[in-house]
């Protein structure tokens, strides 16, 4: 039991630096796209940017995530599976490109190149990065990420603040990092060893592609819940309100970043032990462990959203901060519910991880529609906010069927009414939109003292072992 927390914990240690830097990177430079670009020109170039997740799993087939869960088996063969992937990427690259050409040259739209070259340098790192850690590559893939990091600082500087190239820079600097970072990592990996046109395999991609093809409603649907309220706030309400509710979305981008490095480790434990005969309290001691985290990350952010904001969002943006708490909330309870997703992945099972998904993305689209042409931002947020909690409820209760998890559901209640109420309660101005975060946050320490007990005596047995070597 021991081992199976060293590996989790030593590969989110390591997926954190591959991982992270890109995010934060993106994070940090808030500053810089809200001084040198406009509203309305952000509200674009993240739309654009953003189309890339509901265009990439369209035109691949969702493939990346079926390279990396067969890479993961040592007896697959490696060179049919990069093969074949290969080949759906350059159709979807075809698919695109026609798509692209046809908006260009038939309705003039300026930005068509743009983003295709968005999507092919995207689509290509994907399937490098991806296949380099199902193979075991797993500091050669934090490597990459640092890589692309930088690429993004330097092309970003370079193309939007020297330059002053808007929209187009924009897009041209996640272009550069992407398509550089790929081919670092297809040579640096050796990934060209697995590719030959003979090693193309039907049966295989048919194999790969039963496993992936749920996984299409299954992204656009997660697309719905997390960036289609923007396209509505661009429909109603226009590109500074959606620039604005764009900006927002920032804050709580911390908390699915640090989610989103667990995730990469969890998603490997969860697949290698799903069949081992201990499952149930390794996965209920780490699920514990995750909801506290998240509760208290959450708790942490809503007590900094202003001060925060004021760093973060300059001039004109700085009204956005008033929809971060909901955007907070509703990113909390979708990690959740991405722990719960994640087993559909280990058994490679995607039917009710869609369905989960589906329901929500249902929920979410008509909920935008009837609150934010009324509320606007606050609207949409609270959209989000409820069909994540009904994509939690649902995979909560499928997934218990399957492996009967010990939940303390008292616990995580309490962690849940305090979270929202702290949230509800950092959307208005005054003295108790402080007080009440830092009591909340308070209690939510308090709310699992058995937890928190083992945490500070394992930090105190490394210390004192660090005295005793010294």
């Amino acid at each position: 039991m021991r081992s199976k927390y060293k590996t989790l914990v030593s590969n989110t240690v390591i997926f954190a630096v591959g991982s992270i830097l890109v995010k934060l990177i993106s994070f940090i430079l808030m500053p810089l796209y809200t001084s040198v670009l406009t509203t309305e020109q952000y509200g674009i170039a993240e739309l654009l940017n953003n189309m890339i997740e509901i265009v990439l799993p369209l035109a691949t087939l969702c493939i990346v995530e079926a390279l990396y869960r067969f890479s993961i088996d040592e007896d697959s063969d490696r060179s049919e599976l990069l093969t074949d992937s290969f080949v759906i990427i350059i159709l979807g690259d075809i698919l695109v490109g026609t798509v692209c050409s046809v908006l260009y040259f038939a309705f003039g739209y300026k930005y068509s190149f743009h983003f295709l070259l968005l999507f092919a340098t995207t689509s290509l790192y994907r399937v490098s990065s991806e296949f380099a850690r199902g193979i075991g590559h797993v500091k050669r893939y934090a490597s990459y990420g640092v890589i692309n990091a930088l690429l993004l600082v330097i092309s970003n500087i370079v193309l939007l603040l020297w330059l002053g190239g808007g929209i187009s820079a924009y897009l041209l600097s996640f272009s550069i990092g992407y398509g550089v970072t790929a081919v670092v990592s297809f040579f640096a990996s050796q990934e060209y060893r697995f590719l030959s046109a003979d090693r193309f395999n039907t049966v295989r991609l048919k194999e790969m592609l039963r496993y992936s093809l749920p996984g299409i409603p299954n992204m656009l649907s997660w697309w719905i819940n997390s960036a289609s309220d923007r396209y509505i706030m661009l429909l109603f309400w226009g590109a500074g309100s959606a620039g604005l509710y764009t900006a927002a979305g920032k804050l709580p981008a911390i908390i699915n970043l640090v989610t989103s490095i667990f995730q990469q480790a969890w998603q490997y434990s969860a697949a290698t032990q799903i069949d081992s005969p201990d499952r149930k309290s390794f996965f209920s001691n780490v699920f514990r462990g995750y909801a506290y985290t998240c509760a208290l990350a959450c708790g942490g952010l809503l007590i900094a959203n202003k001060f925060i904001c004021r760093i973060l969002l300059k001039s004109d943006f700085y009204p956005a901060w008033k929809y971060v708490p909901f955007l907070l909330l509703a990113a909390t309870i979708g990690c959740i519910a991405t722990y719960f997703g994640t087993f559909y992945n280990a058994v490679k099972n995607n039917k009710m991880l869609m369905i989960s998904t589906l329901t929500g993305a249902a929920c979410n689209i008509l909920m935008n529609l009837i609150l934010i042409p009324l509320f606007g931002g606050f609207g949409a947020a609270i959209a989000t906010t409820v069909s994540y909690y009904l994509i939690t409820v649902i995979r909560m209760v499928d997934i218990n069927r399957m492996i009967d998890l010990d939940i303390n559901y008292k616990r995580l209640i309490l962690q849940f009414i305090l979270v929202v109420l702290s949230a509800v309660s950092s959307c208005f101005e005054g003295t108790s939109s402080i007080v009440i975060p830092i009591c909340c946050f308070s209690l939510i320490i308090l709310s699992d003292h058995k937890l928190l007990k083992q945490g500070f005596d394992i930090l105190n047995g490394r210390l004192a072992t660090g005295k005793e070597n010294r």
